[in-house]
């Protein structure tokens, strides 16, 4: 046997891998790369979920009343293609808090400072509604937890607010579900960003009412729906829409 069979031929005589087929199976070959587990990209935001991200925006004064949302910088920033941020704005839209620029075609921010007290009058008739139902809060499940993008970025609700949007997300199990959805989506969402405390310290809201009589309208609202005296609901509301809106002092 010469030399070089000798060196092609394992200590068992069995003819050894060629160099070829070593590469290949090398972990450092771009085929072994391939099926490497490398990390997943975590899956983009929906359009709900930028439409709470551009909602906190406002509250923090990224996007000023009057400012025209920039799509691309929005995308950017938020690490979604332009087509999603397009349709947060839809829904921002119809919401009315943007409206379309009509020389430019952009959105306009036109939240102002009553549109809190706009939000909840909206509302009211919303608790209009299911205490026509009169439904007994023992029989409702438990609602989702509130709104994560808002809550993950650090906004804090004055405690008599979150405390009634609490309400609202149980009370509203009893519409059905497409008008719950419009309902979180058009103003318990807007609200849960819009009447945080950052919100109302950047964009100057003073309400006209001070927190420890807005706590004491929300205590008799909560007492009333749950004894079941739904009459006094819708009134109560409309107590606290007046007592959240802006003090224009």
């Amino acid at each position: 046997m010469t030399d070089t069979t000798q060196a092609r031929t394992t200590s068992t005589g069995t003819p050894a891998a060629s160099s070829s087929s070593s590469s290949s199976s090398s972990p450092s070959s771009p085929a072994c790369r391939r099926c490497s587990s490398a990390p997943r990209r975590a899956a983009r935001p929906e359009a709900d979920e930028v439409v709470e991200l551009l909602l906190v925006d406002v509250a923090v004064g990224r996007w000023m009343p009057g400012d025209e949302i920039d799509v691309s910088v929005a995308a950017a920033e938020h690490e979604v293609s332009e087509s999603v941020v397009r349709l947060a704005l839809h829904d921002l839209r119809r919401a009315g808090l943007v409206s379309t620029n009509p020389f430019t075609g952009g959105s306009v921010v036109v939240w102002h400072r009553r549109h809190n007290e706009v939000l909840m009058r909206r509302l009211v008739g919303v608790t209009a509604v299911v205490a026509g139902r009169r439904p007994s809060l023992e029989d409702l499940p438990e609602p989702a937890p509130a709104s994560p993008a808002v809550a993950h970025r650090g906004l804090v609700l004055p405690p008599d607010l979150a405390q009634l949007l609490d309400l609202v997300r149980l009370v509203t199990l009893t519409l059905p579900p497409a008008s719950r959805r419009q309902v979180l989506a058009e103003i318990v969402t807007p609200l849960s960003a819009l009447g945080s405390t950052t919100a109302m310290r950047v964009h100057g809201v003073v309400p006209a009412i001070s927190a420890d009589v807005r706590g004491v309208i929300v205590d008799l609202i909560e007492v009333a729906a749950h004894y079941g005296e739904w009459d006094e609901v819708p009134v109560l509301m409309a107590d606290y829409a007046v007592a959240l809106g802006a003090d224009e002092r």
